[in-house]
C-alpha cells in the first residue's frame, strides 16, 4: 500500500514539473519576435525593422515597469501593426506560428498601444500643425511649387471609418451612408503628411459642423485677421470662407472661375490621396472591414494610424495600393453631401477673398 502512494505522489510530482515547465516554455515562445525575414516586416507590419525598434523605444518609456511572464512591448507592438495592417485578428493568430497568444491576449495589447500612440506627447511629435510663419510659408512654398496656388498651407476633408453599433447615443454615429461611423476630419500637407486630425465626432455630424468646432478654425481667424494670407482648400461640403477656400459652382467654360476650379482640384485632390494612402496601409481603417470597438476605442485607432502613416510618410514607406474593389467599394461609401449653394450668400467676406484669388490665378495662367 505505501508503495503505491509513494508512486502516486512521484506521478502527480512528474505532472506539476511537467506543467510548470511547459507554462514557462509557453511564456518565452510567445515573448519571441514573430517569425519574419527582414524584406517582410514592412509588407506586415507597414514599418521597417529600424523603425519598429525606435518606436518600441519610444513606447517602453511611457509603460510602467514590465511585470513578470507578461507579453513583451515589442511583441504587443507587432501584434497590433499587424491588426491595423490588416483589420484581421485571426489573420494574425494563423499566419504568425508559435506565438501562443489568443485573441483576447491581442485585443488587450491592442488597447495598450493605441493607448500610447494616441497621448498627446506622441501624436504632437508627429502630427502637427503649423505654429509659426517659418513653418506656414514652407507649406504655401510647396503647394505654390507644385499645384500654382499662392498662400495654401493644407487641405481639409472628411472621412468615415466604420464602427460596430455602440451601445450608447448610436444616433451620433449614425451616418447617412447607412452604417455607424466616426466621421474623421483630416488636414493634410502637399507630401500627403496628415497635419491634424479629430476622430471624436460622430458620423453624423457634418464636415463643416466639425471644422466650425475645431481650433484650427479659430487658429486661422487670427491668421486672417493679423493680416496673413492663408488657405486651406476644401470642397463644397464647407463654407466659404476668408481662410477655407471652395469651389465655385456652375463656373462658365474659359472663364477666370472654371481656370481657378481646375487648380482647385488639383490641389486639392492631394487630401483624397492622402486618405487613399492612409486607408491603403492600415486596412482596419476601410468603411467595409469595421472597427469592432466603442467609439472612444475607435478614435484611438484611428489617431494611431494616423501617427504612424506620418511615420512611413516621411521614411519613404511604399504605401501599400488598394485593389479596384476596394477602391470602389470604398468611394461608395464615402460621398460627401454637399453644402447647398444658397447656404453661402451671407459670406461676403469669403466670397471677396475666393475673387482676388481667381483673379489671381487667372493673371498669373501660363
Amino acid at each position: 500500500m505505501s508503495r503505491s502512494f509513494l508512486l502516486l505522489y512521484l506521478l502527480r510530482e512528474a505532472n506539476d514539473l511537467d506543467l510548470f515547465a511547459s507554462r514557462r516554455q509557453a511564456r518565452r515562445v510567445r515573448n519571441l519576435p514573430l517569425l519574419n525575414r527582414g524584406d517582410d516586416y514592412v509588407r506586415q507590419y507597414r514599418l521597417s525593422e529600424d523603425m519598429i525598434e525606435e518606436l518600441q523605444e519610444e513606447l517602453s518609456n511611457l509603460v510602467s515597469t514590465r511585470t513578470r511572464g507578461s507579453l513583451s512591448i515589442r511583441l504587443k507592438l507587432l501584434c497590433t501593426l499587424a491588426f491595423l495592417a490588416t483589420g484581421s485578428y485571426q489573420r494574425i493568430i494563423g499566419r504568425n506560428i508559435g506565438t501562443f497568444m489568443s485573441q483576447p491576449s491581442i485585443s488587450r495589447s491592442i488597447d495598450e498601444i493605441v493607448r500610447l500612440l494616441s497621448q498627446p506627447s506622441i501624436v504632437r511629435k508627429y502630427i502637427r500643425f503649423p505654429q509659426n510663419s517659418a513653418e506656414r510659408t514652407r507649406l504655401k512654398e510647396k503647394f505654390y511649387e507644385k499645384f500654382g496656388i499662392p498662400g495654401v498651407i493644407g487641405c481639409i476633408d472628411g472621412t468615415f471609418v466604420a464602427i460596430i453599433r455602440p451601445r450608447q447615443n448610436e444616433d451620433r454615429f449614425y451616418c447617412r451612408k447607412g452604417f455607424h461611423a466616426r466621421n474623421v476630419l483630416l488636414i493634410t500637407d502637399a507630401d500627403l503628411n496628415i497635419l491634424h486630425v479629430d476622430s471624436s465626432f460622430g458620423g453624423a455630424s457634418h464636415d463643416s459642423h466639425i471644422f466650425n468646432n475645431s481650433p484650427i478654425k479659430s487658429h486661422l481667424e487670427q491668421l486672417i485677421n493679423s493680416g496673413e494670407t492663408a488657405y486651406l482648400l476644401g470642397d463644397s461640403g464647407y463654407l466659404q470662407r476668408p481662410y477655407l477656400m471652395i469651389p465655385i459652382a456652375n463656373a462658365e467654360d474659359n472663364s477666370p472661375e472654371e481656370h481657378y476650379n481646375k487648380l482647385h482640384a488639383t490641389a486639392r485632390n492631394s487630401v483624397e490621396r492622402a486618405i487613399g494612402v492612409l486607408k491603403g496601409r492600415f486596412r482596419c481603417l476601410l468603411a467595409h472591414r469595421v472597427l469592432h470597438y466603442a467609439p472612444d476605442v475607435a478614435g484611438r485607432i484611428i489617431t494611431a494610424c494616423c501617427v504612424l502613416h506620418n511615420m512611413c510618410n516621411r521614411a519613404g514607406m511604399p504605401a501599400p495600393v488598394l485593389s479596384v474593389e476596394e477602391a470602389r467599394r470604398e468611394i461608395s461609401m464615402q460621398e460627401r453631401e454637399q453644402v447647398a449653394d444658397s447656404l453661402l450668400q451671407d459670406l461676403n467676406m469669403g466670397r471677396a477673398a475666393r475673387n482676388d484669388l481667381v483673379n489671381v490665378l487667372w493673371r498669373g495662367r501660363r
